[in-house]
């Protein structure tokens, strides 16, 4: 892969994608989040095809998917997970993890600061009001993960029904990883003010918000009579 030629297709062209097989024999087509992972992944020289990650996932809706495949970090992907994603029900499409009482999870600020992150979510964030800040942290299971995860906790003064929260954990979630260079997993929680030790609670006392809603100021008699 040392000579690099870029074209671009047409609307109508047709592409075949190259699966891989498993151990198992099974196929799944594979996919990186940068073009490093890809050269580090395979031997030969091979065409590749850099498109939107929702692109992707409508292209080749109904296979499985291997997100970085042959290296230390990288997930697969079933159809139903990736139907989930594109229909917004994320309840089936991702699960959630409990940590242990005795885990020591390392928690930290990431560097450097993905600004892109903060400056887009701030701007969404203005439409929901029931967000009252965000934050942004990095945390490292050694046991679970090889790699830290950059995490984004959400402080709520409203009380959201179960699907609501993970409507608002989706768009939140496409806005971030819409603004990574290089696309990773993020994780996302709702923030427990009542925390004495967690994570929660690292956040709220240690940590600043990149996100903090501003409250309306209050309308005098005049303003309110002629609005």
């Amino acid at each position: 892969m040392d000579t690099q030629i870029e074209h671009t297709l047409s609307e109508g062209s047709q592409i075949q994608i190259k699966s891989w097989n498993k151990a198992d024999g099974t196929e799944v087509l594979p996919f990186f989040t940068s073009l490093e992972k890809l050269q580090k992944a395979i031997q030969d020289s091979e065409s590749y095809l850099k498109m939107h990650t929702q692109s992707f996932f409508e292209l080749t809706l109904g296979a499985t998917l291997a997100l970085n495949p042959n290296s230390g970090y990288g997930k697969e992907f079933t159809a139903e997970e990736i139907q989930g994603l594109l229909s917004g029900d994320f309840e089936n499409s991702a699960q959630p993890y409990e940590y242990e009482e005795n885990t020591q999870v390392l928690k930290s600020q990431p560097q450097p600061y993905p600004l892109a992150i903060a400056e887009n979510l701030n701007r969404f964030l203005v439409s929901h009001r029931e967000v009252t800040s965000a934050y942004l942290a990095k945390i490292h299971d050694t046991q679970r993960d090889p790699e830290p995860t950059l995490v984004i906790g959400l402080l709520i003064d409203q009380y959201l029904e179960d699907k609501q929260l993970q409507a608002l954990k989706g768009k939140v979630g496409n806005v971030a990883i819409d603004s990574l260079e290089n696309k990773k997993p993020i994780d996302f929680f709702i923030i427990d003010s009542n925390d004495k030790e967690g994570l929660s609670h690292y956040l709220l006392m240690e940590t600043k918000p990149f996100y903090v809603r501003q409250e309306e100021k209050k309308k005098g008699f005049f303003a309110r009579l002629f609005s």
